[in-house]
């Protein structure tokens, strides 16, 4: 039996149910190996052991802090490292369970696999064939390869996550330090890149004729002022908030997972610079009339409300990145019943069997095509007494005889028609033709 390694459990959530799931693969461990074991059987049982001790030793921390470093937290060594080890002894542990725990694994084993994989994989259709199929010793063996498959399989799409959550968090690190020292410069020379608008006022004076008066600047301190360092920071700041109201509804939309990588708290991250960067250059755009149709602001709450749109509007850029994260949520299993569920599998045909050999002296009947299909006893005696009914019924009326008509054009002197070699007669004597 082997012994907990010491260290304090790192306080994270994905760390209790690893260290939990230990606990349960070792107590199942110990209930099935309660009896005499075959040499095979003792080594799986070490095997088993083996991985749940690592996957404890990775829950925990060996050193003086209580939490993981920002290196093992960008890496994921230790998440990895604990679910590989608990992967591994689950597929052990097949090999000790008694028959009856065995046959009750199979359709957690199939119902992972198909999550795992798509329906065309062929992987897929051949397990879950060999699952059906197979007996004994061979099943157990298909059990532990599907298992493995399927693990494989979603400890990619974990990595694909991880990765993910990684860019976000540098995209996210990269749009604060340039945003930042953009309000940095600007604040330093506020003339440089001027946040405040001119408006032109048209009047008609007495005479007729328009004069156009410039009214004075509008900032976002208010009117009339000149450009200062706190413009850059209002228009960044309502930018911000912006960004945090769009983070909360793309939030919102996203389907929580268990997932030890908080990607949903990276996008949000990631929204808030982004909503500040977009309302700076929203601003800039408008300024410069760059966007046709729109005149330059003549109030200080225009300003102010164009700088919280725009920062809002950072939504329209990175809801490809939510897209993605819940696309890749998506394809990884869960027991959560609102998860995308398997697709059933693409039945790919099987190999025909071979016809048996007759023996010597005998003649061999002709192969009968097999659909695959089959119908009922009780259509096939019905489709049979049809057929029958039918075959009397043209055997006695194949070709109906009409009954005689009567002759619609009589001779003069009311005698029937004459036959065709009558009548030639009659023609030749009378000197026709």
């Amino acid at each position: 039996m082997s012994v907990p390694p010491g260290g304090r459990l790192w306080p994270e959530h994905w760390a209790v149910q690893a260290d939990l799931e230990a606990d349960r693969i070792q107590h199942r461990l110990n209930i099935a190996t309660a009896r005499d074991l075959t040499p095979s059987e003792m080594e799986a049982r070490a095997a088993v052991e083996h991985h749940v001790t690592e996957a404890r030793t990775a829950c925990r921390s060996a050193g003086r802090f209580g939490r993981r470093g920002m290196l093992d937290r960008w890496r994921g060594a230790s998440v990895e490292r604990a679910y590989l080890h608990l992967h591994s002894a689950k597929i052990f542990l097949v090999d000790v369970l008694p028959e009856p725990e065995f046959a009750a694994i199979v359709p957690e084993v199939a119902t992972r696999l198909g999550q795992a994989l798509g329906r065309n994989d062929p992987r897929r259709v051949e397990g879950e064939r060999a699952l059906q199929t197979s007996t004994g010793p061979v099943r157990r063996a298909a059990v532990k390869q599907a298992m493995e498959i399927a693990y494989d399989a979603s400890d990619e799409e974990y990595t694909r996550l991880r990765d993910f959550r990684n860019i976000i968090v540098l995209a996210a690190a990269a749009i604060t330090l340039l945003t930042g020292l953009l309000i940095f410069f600007v604040a330093q020379t506020p003339d440089a890149v001027p946040m405040c608008f001119d408006p032109a006022v048209t009047a008609p004076p007495d005479a007729g004729q328009a004069v156009t008066a410039v009214a004075p600047n509008v900032c976002p301190r208010g009117a009339p002022l000149r450009p200062g360092r706190a413009d850059i920071l209002i228009i960044s700041g309502l930018g911000a908030l912006g960004g945090a109201l769009g983070a909360l509804i793309a939030i919102r939309r996203l389907r929580g997972t268990s997932t030890p990588y908080s990607v949903s708290t990276a996008l949000a991250v990631l929204k808030v610079p982004s909503g500040a960067l977009t309302a700076i250059i929203g601003m800039l755009l408008l300024a410069g009339g760059f966007v046709p149709g729109l005149t330059n602001l003549d109030s200080q709450r225009q300003i102010l409300a164009y700088a919280l749109l725009f920062g809002l509007a950072q939504h329209l850029v990175t809801r490809v990145a939510d897209n993605r994260a819940q696309q890749l949520m998506d394809n990884i299993p869960s027991k959560d019943p609102e998860a995308k569920p398997a697709e059933p599998p693409v039945a790919m045909p099987s190999a025909p069997p071979a016809p048996p050999t007759d023996p010597p002296g005998e003649v061999a009947a002709a192969p009968v095509e097999a659909t695959g299909e089959f119908l009922p006893p009780q259509e096939v005696d019905g489709l049979v007494d049809e057929l029958k009914k039918t075959d009397e019924e043209l055997e006695i009326e194949e070709f109906p005889l009409r009954p005689e008509e009567p002759d619609e054009f009589p001779d003069d002197d009311g005698d029937p028609e004459v036959g065709d070699e009558e009548l030639a007669q009659t023609g030749t004597d009378r000197g026709v033709g």
